[in-house]
């Protein structure tokens, strides 16, 4: 048998080895160049929700305790008719009544200075004989009427809580942008600091009420749920910033939300009128 040269056969032995290596350095380059690509949206994803929800969490924290329950009442002529006096001096005996019925309504509003200064729609406390304010502790409060605001459906009540109390913080809708989110927080039908949320769905909206004899302009839209008892309650953006005051929704069979609410935005020109008003209701 021919004697191979030593060069050859440490050639020939160390093949295998040398195949081992380039497995393994292959395998390690792979899992190096999958990490490098893998993803990260998915492993991300869990953590923005979480820091999402832990948003809207810390705006209803915040901004609930400052929310109220107002509720109105007010006696009204409900329809005149005639009864018989047997004993009456006159002829006739027949006198005229007029049959009266006190009428309860219910809605939101928002404290906007410690010393007990409530924002709220003026239709809310409209011809109110007396109105009494639920605060987020349960506390019954009468309240009276001190300023309306502007020209808007806005009115500003007071109450005497003999403490501060906490109050929201007024934002600027004119910055905020359709797709933002929207947070409406009330009393509707009476389920007290109820919270829901949405999108600001459009800006500059113009409502007609009334046959069109009442004009709502400028308003904002937006998704978030609003029912009966929700006006005066405010809307919020994700700052916890108060950008709206729920005025109106649209509801064809008359039963509630579908989605189409309205607010009036609070700006720079909302915020003077709140603030003259309140400046006027101090000095009396």
């Amino acid at each position: 048998m021919p004697d191979f040269p030593t060069s050859r056969r440490r050639k020939s032995a160390s093949l295998p080895a040398m195949l081992v290596l380039s497995s393994l350095l292959g395998a390690v380059f792979a899992l190096i160049l999958f990490a490098g690509l893998r993803p990260t949206a998915v492993e991300a994803a869990p953590a923005r929700l979480s820091d999402l929800q832990s948003s809207f969490i810390s705006v209803a924290g915040e901004v609930r305790p400052a929310v109220v329950n107002i509720n109105t009442e007010q006696v009204v002529a409900r329809g005149r008719g005639f009864y018989l006096d047997p004993w009456s001096d006159t002829w006739p005996p027949i006198r005229p009544y007029t049959r009266y019925e006190k009428v309860t309504s219910l809605g939101s509003g928002f404290i906007i200075s410690p010393d007990g200064f409530i924002l709220t729609n003026a239709h809310v406390i409209a011809g109110a004989d007396t109105i009494s304010v639920t605060l987020s502790d349960d506390t019954t409060h009468a309240a009276r009427v001190v300023g309306a605001v502007g020209t808007h459906d806005l009115a500003i009540i007071k109450v005497n809580a003999e403490r501060e109390l906490p109050a929201v913080e007024l934002g600027d809708a004119d910055r905020v942008r359709v797709g933002s989110w929207a947070i409406a927080i009330g009393s509707p039908f009476g389920f007290t600091e109820t919270v829901t949320v949405g999108v600001i769905s459009a800006k500059g909206r113009v409502v007609r009420q009334e046959r069109g004899r009442r004009v709502m302009r400028d308003l904002l839209q937006t998704d978030a749920a609003i029912n009966f008892g929700n006006s005066g309650g405010p809307l919020v953006n994700i700052e916890g910033e108060v950008v709206g005051i729920n005025q109106a929704i649209f509801s064809p069979s008359g039963t509630g939300n579908i989605g189409i609410g309205f607010a009036i935005p609070v700006n720079a020109e909302t915020k003077a009128a709140i603030n003259a008003a309140i400046r006027s209701a101090r000095r009396v």
